[in-house]
C-alpha cells in the first residue's frame, strides 16, 4: 500500500501499475504534440518502467551515460548517499537488452538530444520558456519535482515512487525466495537488506501465508 504524495487527498493505492496502465500512459505521452517533449515523456516512462530508479537519481542521468554495447542499452546513474553531514558518490549501471522495445523510446531521445547544438549534458534537460519558446538549459537538469510533476500528466493516478514499486513486484513474482529479496535490493541498489525482505512480504504475502499454514498443518 503506497500514496499519492503531492496531493492533499493523498489518494490511496493498493496495487502496482499494471500492463495496461502503463500503456496509457505510453499512448498519453505519444499524442504530445512537440517532439522534444513527447520524446522526454515516452523516455522518461521507459527508464521508470525498466529500472525503478529514483526520481533524483534519473534526474542527474547524464546523455554520455547511456550506451548501447553488445546489445544491451547500458544506464550508468550517480547515486548519493549523505553520512554525517557528508554526501557520497557512486555510479552504477543497469543494462537493458535491446530486444526490450522499452529501448526504443531511450534511443530515439537520445538520438533527437545528441543533434541539438550545444549539446546537452544530461538526459533530461532543463527547460526554461523565454517569449513564449522553450530554450533547452544543457549544462543543467531537471528536478525530481519535475519528473513527478511529468509523470502526473500522464496519469492521475501514478506517480515516480510507484515505478519503483512496480518493479520490485516484478522480481518477487518470479522469485518470492529469500534470494528474490535480495534480487530486490540488487535491482533497486539498497542499502539494507530489510528493505528487501518489506518488498517479498508486501508482494509475496499470499504465498508466505499458504506456506505458514502448510507447515503448521504438518507439526
Amino acid at each position: 500500500m503506497t500514496f499519492v504524495r503531492g496531493s492533499k487527498l493523498r489518494v490511496e493505492r493498493k496495487t502496482v501499475i499494471t500492463d495496461s496502465e502503463f500503456q496509457q500512459m505510453l499512448k498519453r505521452a505519444s499524442e504530445i504534440k512537440d517532439e522534444f517533449f513527447r520524446l522526454r515523456a515516452l523516455a522518461l516512462l521507459s527508464i521508470l518502467r525498466l529500472t525503478g530508479k529514483r526520481r533524483e537519481e534519473i534526474a542527474m542521468l547524464e546523455l554520455d551515460g547511456v550506451k548501447v554495447e553488445a546489445g544491451y542499452l547500458n544506464l550508468t546513474f550517480t547515486l548519493l548517499k549523505k553520512r554525517k553531514e557528508v554526501v557520497l558518490t557512486r555510479t552504477v549501471t543497469k543494462s537493458v537488452p535491446l530486444t526490450d522495445p522499452l529501448t526504443k523510446h531511450i534511443l530515439n531521445y537520445v538520438d533527437f538530444l545528441k543533434k541539438l547544438n550545444p549539446r546537452p549534458k544530461y538526459l533530461f534537460p532543463r527547460v526554461k520558456s523565454v517569449f513564449g519558446n522553450n530554450v533547452i538549459i544543457p549544462d543543467a537538469h531537471i528536478t525530481g519535482r519535475q519528473i513527478f510533476n511529468i509523470v502526473r500528466s500522464l496519469s492521475s493516478s501514478v506517480w515516480p515512487h510507484l515505478f519503483r514499486e512496480t518493479a520490485a513486484s516484478d522480481i518477487i513474482k518470479q522469485d518470492s525466495s529469500i534470494i528474490g529479496a535480495f534480487r530486490v535490493m540488487r535491482r533497486l541498489d539498497l542499502e539494507d537488506y530489510r528493505t528487501g525482505f518489506r518488498y517479498l512480504y508486501r508482494y509475496a504475502k499470499d504465498i508466505i501465508e499458504r506456506g505458514v499454514k502448510e507447515m503448521e498443518s504438518n507439526v
